[in-house]
């Protein structure tokens, strides 16, 4: 294996070079694909509707601002005695 910052080969087992003494393995990011379904019915005429996750996390943005609205309202009432 060689070192990606000196040059130097170093035993495949190696972690750290023994020239420069960085470490020598290469962190290993792991992406994730999303492909999301093509439409076919462009040319039948048909429109289908289909429901995806974005719209529950709308609800659940929405939920989230009324419950701290009521929140702030109960302090303000309290408050106010």
């Amino acid at each position: 294996m060689f070192c990606r910052y000196c040059g130097e080969e170093n035993p495949e087992e190696a972690i750290y070079c023994r020239n420069c003494g960085k470490k020598l393995e290469e962190e290993v990011i792991r992406t994730e694909v999303i492909e999301t379904p093509k439409n076919n019915n462009q040319n039948t005429g048909k429109s289908t509707t289909t429901s995806s996750s974005s719209n529950k996390g709308n609800s659940d943005w929405v939920s989230c601002c009324l419950c701290l609205i009521g929140i702030f309202i109960v302090f303000a009432i309290i408050g106010s005695f």
